[in-house]
């Protein structure tokens, strides 16, 4: 039961809007499925680790992230807006147009290399400002209700639940970037880009000088 409930909190944890699903999407779209995989394992390992310390480690997570937690968001900023920069670029130069014209695919693997998947997900997934608090209101609500405790195996096969739910979302959101890459014209690869570098961007901006409008900062003990 607790597995089944794990996948359900992990595919949800994984809906709302943000950078991750943004950069998710564009390197799905740049890419196709299996070459973009890195991003949606980073993210289903980060899910399982973090669900599993909120439960078992609780005040030491809390500890960490409310010491950290300017350098973190300083950091996911950062990281966002350089991956931002890297689409807008992609835009601009038209490198995407290569991903159907064999002229251009001695510019789309220089491109290539200068992307950097895992590092990107995993900065912003942990300077994300909603995620721990997500995941240690779930490990709150689990062992209160007798689901899982602190101790034992079920929390880190509960975590793993929560991370395949995750992976499963993920999966869905590079099929979809899959089957566009097969039909959109080069284009309209340019507007998605440039509209996502600014959806970025934006994302950017709130997660830093949200830091300094929140009362509470990161700490959720209020």
């Amino acid at each position: 039961m607790f597995i089944l409930i794990g996948l359900v909190i992990g595919f949800m944890a994984s809906l709302p809007p943000g950078p991750i699903n943004i950069y998710s999407l564009s390197q799905a779209l740049r890419f196709g499925f299996w070459k973009s995989v890195s991003i949606r394992l980073t993210v289903a390992i980060l899910d399982t680790l973090y669900c599993y310390l909120a439960i078992v480690f609780t005040s030491l997570l809390l500890s960490f992230l409310d010491r950290w937690s300017f350098i973190l968001r300083l950091a996911g900023s950062a990281a966002i807006v350089v991956a931002g920069i890297h689409l807008l670029h992609l835009a601009r130069t038209h490198r995407v147009l290569g991903l159907g014209l064999p002229e251009n695919n001695n510019e789309i693997e220089k491109n290539k290399k200068v992307s950097h998947p895992i590092f990107f997900t995993f900065i912003m997934y942990i300077s994300s400002p909603t995620l721990p608090v997500f995941w240690l209101t779930v490990a709150t609500i689990v062992t209160s209700h007798g689901l899982i405790s602190h101790h034992g195996i079920k929390p880190f096969f509960f975590g793993l639940a929560c991370g395949l739910g995750s992976l499963i979302y993920y999966m869905i959101v590079a099929w979809i970037g899959h089957k566009l890459q097969q039909v959109m014209k080069p284009k309209t690869f340019e507007v998605i880009y440039t509209v996502m570098a600014w959806a970025l961007f934006l994302l950017s901006a709130f997660n830093l000088f949200g830091y300094f409008l929140s009362p509470y900062k990161f700490n959720p003990r209020f």
